[in-house]
């Protein structure tokens, strides 16, 4: 039972949907939140999926029905941060809305590169806008999405794993399968702790 949540699935043939988000707060009210937020997401990935095939399915225009659904239907206090983005494998473009979740990290050539955050959390203001981002990703590049629960887990004095450790890592496993670095970074938190 969890406020954290990442989804993905193919858009349109040539298109990656890619989600990932982690609502305020702990326990059921967490959870039932972030399943509204999944439903809705898949409704309106559904409804571009049947729509005609010059339709152009934009994240910022996705993470805004989205703020506005939350706010209609959940109490003020509840949000989360999310991040959806849209991968093209023609284009080798990722277009992205990031509304106040963790910067998913980019890496390329050993160095890592946070994306950019295109506005706030979804859920707490009807009136919000979101932007949109693009970033050209080529072979060997790695993308980390990931939430507090591996950023925020404190050692026995206090300290957080933080970024900086996650990028260490990472950075420490690139030569791996995905599996081996998701398995290391994972390790590293459950040893910090």
């Amino acid at each position: 039972v969890s406020g954290d949540y990442y989804d993905y699935g193919l858009v349109k043939k040539t298109q990656v949907a890619l989600a990932i988000g982690d609502v305020a707060g702990k326990g059921i009210s967490a959870a039932l939140l972030m399943a509204t937020l999944q439903s809705a997401l898949r409704t309106h990935m559904t409804a571009f999926e049947s729509s005609n095939e010059d339709a152009v399915f934009s994240p910022s225009d996705l993470v805004t029905q989205l703020n506005l659904h939350l706010c209609k239907n959940t109490s003020p206090e509840k949000f989360a941060t999310f991040f959806f983005g849209l991968y093209d494998s023609i284009s080798h473009q990722l277009a992205y809305t990031n509304a106040g979740h963790l910067p998913p990290l980019l890496f390329r050539k050993g160095e890592a590169t946070p994306l950019g955050i295109d506005g706030t959390v979804v859920g707490a203001f009807p009136f919000a806008s979101f932007g949109q981002s693009s970033v050209s990703l080529e072979s060997g590049d790695l993308l980390v999405c990931y939430t507090d629960g591996i950023s925020e887990p404190e050692n026995a004095y206090g300290e957080m794993f933080g970024e900086e450790r996650l990028i260490q890592t990472v950075q420490r496993n690139l030569h791996r399968s995905d599996e081996q670095i998701i398995e290391a970074v994972i390790d590293s938190v459950c040893k910090w702790t």
